[in-house]
């Protein structure tokens, strides 16, 4: 054998002494590292948990598995810890003050909400039905506004397709009285006191007039002839909110809803989210007019315009106003200042 070959064996030899050196050593820190390392037992959920599923369904996504010490036992930790995992050094009393799976898990508990997979399971992520549904509306209303109540048929809630979260726009139809008005008309004098001169009869008659009747009658008012034909009452229809927002449906609230189905919901008690001012208005029209609502886009990329409402009449859909207007300029009779 050349002296090559000799020192190329010997360098092999040492190299493979050094490896093992090396690696003896790394295993030795490891161990060391290990050993200071503190695990504890927790518990994961391997899938999406849906709010509301009960335990005993709800156990069959969640798992044991392993934390860090310090990562889980401390100081007003609520998440869920057994003990120290097999092999960690951590004390056997380190999650003595954590809460126990048994007692969060209690078959009679839910999801309080979604758990989403590979979340550690905490105390507060089950609890009593009863807690679950124990919201309080009031706690979803913005500072600044109230919550105010009426009940629609389902023909005026766009046929009970309306849900928490739409937008709408209130309105209200009611019959104007017009006897009083009417009366007024009726008597130059009220005419002359409340609308002014332009509301009496001018210098000169109206061709159709007739004569004055001898024996001191008074002299025909043609305005009071033509009040005589005038409607006692006239129907009217006005928008008078836009863009509120529906806050419950019946039992279907916005921060608990029922549902996402396009099912009609039927005549049920409309709760919706508006200023001070606008509950008045709300509750003005329950009173003395009949509600109804109108269902306006909504989505992300969607702006609703607001338009100024002047409200609708019968003139609106007939021609009855233009008529009597034509009839009063016939008797040469101007109302208010024009």
């Amino acid at each position: 054998m050349g002296k090559r070959s000799l020192v190329l064996i010997i360098a092999l030899a040492l190299a493979a002494v050094a490896t093992f050196a090396v690696w003896q050593f790394l295993s030795t820190v490891e161990e060391e590292a290990r050993a200071e390392v503190q695990e504890v037992v927790v518990y994961r959920a391997t899938q999406l948990i849906e709010t509301g599923t009960p335990v005993p369904e709800a156990d069959d996504f969640i798992e044991e598995s392993t934390e860090l010490a310090p990562y889980v036992a401390f100081e007003g930790s609520q998440i869920v810890c057994t003990g120290p995992a097999e092999g960690s050094e951590a004390p056997v009393d380190i999650c003595a003050l954590n809460p126990r799976i048994e007692s969060v898990l209690d078959p009679i508990n839910v999801a309080a909400g979604p758990i989403s997979a590979g979340q550690l399971i905490t105390a507060d992520m089950f609890v009593p039905p009863a807690l679950l549904t124990d919201v309080k509306l009031s706690e979803s209303i913005p500072q600044g506004k109230v919550a105010i109540s009426f009940q629609p048929d389902a023909a005026a809630t766009v046929g009970g397709f309306v849900r928490p979260g739409d937008r709408v726009n209130v309105l209200a139809s009611s019959t104007i009285d017009l006897t009083q008005s009417t009366e007024l008309l009726e008597d130059p004098e009220l005419r002359k006191l409340l609308l002014g001169e332009a509301a009496v009869p001018s210098d000169t008659p109206p061709t159709a007039a007739p004569p004055a009747e001898e024996g001191g009658e008074e002299p025909f008012d043609p305005v009071a002839a033509l009040a005589e034909t005038l409607p006692g009452s006239i129907d009217f229809t006005q928008t008078v909110l836009q863009d509120v927002e529906v806050l419950a449906v019946g039992a279907d609230t916005r921060p608990s809803p029922l549902g996402t189905g396009l099912t009609p919901a039927g005549p049920q008690i409309v709760v919706l989210e508006v200023t001070p001012e606008q509950a008045e208005k709300i509750e003005f029209a329950r009173q003395y007019t009949n509600v109804a609502l109108s269902l306006i886009p909504s989505g992300d990329d969607t702006v609703y315009s607001q338009f100024d409402s002047r409200g609708i009449i019968v003139d609106d859909l007939f021609s009855l106003i233009d008529r009597i207007r034509e009839q009063f300029e016939e008797a040469g009779v101007l109302l208010g200042n024009g």
